[in-house]
């Protein structure tokens, strides 16, 4: 018997109540996972003026790791999109999670630039690209009725760590210094593992019945679902939309990640009050990433909130360019955050009933792919313009520019190959 839309993201294996749905648990182990290796990179701009005023590298240098880790990300991105599909990957994420949590504690001790592209770059791009494509397949999985909700809270985790990690990370830096603070954050990357290790191996009751959990062992393949192979979604439109606003939207929230504290401080505001601003940016992606996210697709549907999104993202990051003030550095990067939080999750769930879940794992790490190109060029370029330029600017209006590019995409190219997306 097929399941109902009702049904579709409930757990309903022998011994557990109808109704009972284990995919909030797989979310919120998902979340956790995402705090600790998401969180913990997107200190990036805390740590930035202490490194280059201690070693006197150049802001672009510096910003080089950080692209090097989505580079490297969004590789790993691809091979994890692949196993999802077939294995439990459990094991994968683990082994990352402790050589992140290595290479935390390695950077404490780090006196050259070749470590910081080692450690930070190397270490930390295998340890997030092996978090968000399985957590985005797994969860999609889970849920079909709620499952742009479903993937925002878990997707939340980002914005969580980067509310919570970077004030503590900024306290810390003055208080213990930089060295002491990375320790810190390697033991969080391990602790906030622990729950999905456990938890994320368990599989959604598939339809008819047949090939639960409960029959397949771990590492055990999955089973064969609907829908397109990954050959056959890269030759759609709507393909290439997600893969140009994955670099978009990727692009102008890492230039305000790697960039943002140092731009603040250098029109005279405090480190800590500067730190503050990614702050802020966390907490309006909370009600971005769950009341941005459900309402907006039910009023819009999901192609005309992702425009929007992209829309308000581009004009946030043009708004960076007259900023001066420590409110009027809070109110935009609400507004970005706000946005970026809600346009993630909406452009996550188009990828199923798009391209159906046959390959959903391997298409997820293919628009990753597309996002870490965006934060690979992101950062960097950002930092060339300050280092040739002595400001921001030109760095903010590109990435501006690129979002509305994006948008276009989404304009052009967003409509719905199977079903329940074009609206």
């Amino acid at each position: 018997m097929q399941p109902t839309h009702e049904q579709a993201d409930t757990e309903t294996t022998p011994g557990r109540a109808v109704g009972f749905s284990y995919g909030w648990v797989i979310v919120f182990a998902s979340l956790l996972l995402l705090v600790g290796s998401f969180g913990t990179q997107l200190c990036f701009g805390v740590f930035l003026k202490p490194l280059t005023e201690e070693f006197g590298w150049t802001r672009a240098a510096a910003s080089g790791a950080m692209s090097l880790a989505m580079g490297i990300s969004g590789v790993i991105g691809v091979v994890m999109g692949r196993l999802t599909d077939r294995f439990d990957v459990r094991i994968v994420i683990g082994i990352a999670m402790i050589l992140g949590t290595a290479c935390y504690i390695l950077l404490s001790g780090m006196h050259s630039l070749w470590q910081f592209y080692l450690y930070f770059g190397l270490g930390g791009g295998i340890c997030i690209g092996s978090t968000y494509t399985p957590v985005s397949a797994i969860v999609s999985r889970w849920f079909q009725e709620r499952r742009a909700l479903a993937l925002g809270v878990a997707l939340m985790g980002i914005g969580v760590g980067q509310i919570v990690l970077s004030p503590v990370a900024a306290r810390l830096i003055e208080t213990f210094g930089w060295r002491s603070t990375y320790v810190v954050l390697g033991v969080i990357v391990f602790v906030c593992a622990l729950p999905a290790l456990f938890v994320l191996g368990r599989r959604p009751p598939e339809a008819g019945g047949q090939h639960r959990a409960a029959d397949m062992g771990p590492g055990s393949p999955s089973p064969p679902a609907e829908g397109m192979t990954t050959r056959q979604a890269a030759r759609t439109a709507p393909f290439w939309m997600l893969m140009i606003t994955g670099v978009a939207i990727a692009a102008g929230f890492y230039i305000m990640v790697a960039h943002i504290v140092p731009a603040a401080t250098d029109v005279g505001i405090d480190p800590t009050a500067a730190a503050l601003v990614l702050t802020v940016s966390g907490l309006a992606g909370i009600p971005g990433t769950v009341g941005g996210t459900w309402l907006l697709t039910k009023a819009l549907g999901h192609r005309r909130a992702l425009f929007v999104l992209c829309v308000g993202q581009a004009v946030a990051l043009f708004l960076f360019v007259p900023t001066a003030s420590t409110w009027a550095f809070y109110v935009v990067a609400a507004l970005l955050g706000f946005c970026f939080s809600a346009s993630t999750p909406v452009r996550q769930a188009m990828a199923p009933p798009l391209f159906g879940l046959r390959a959903i794992g391997a298409v997820l790490g293919l628009a990753y792919l597309a996002w870490s190109i965006g934060a690979l060029v992101g950062p960097f370029m950002a930092g060339l313009i300050y280092d040739l330029t002595g400001n921001y600017d030109l760095a903010f209006v590109l990435g501006g520019v690129l979002l509305l590019l994006g948008a276009a995409s989404v304009h052009l190219w967003g409509g719905h190959t199977r079903k329940g997306i074009q609206k």
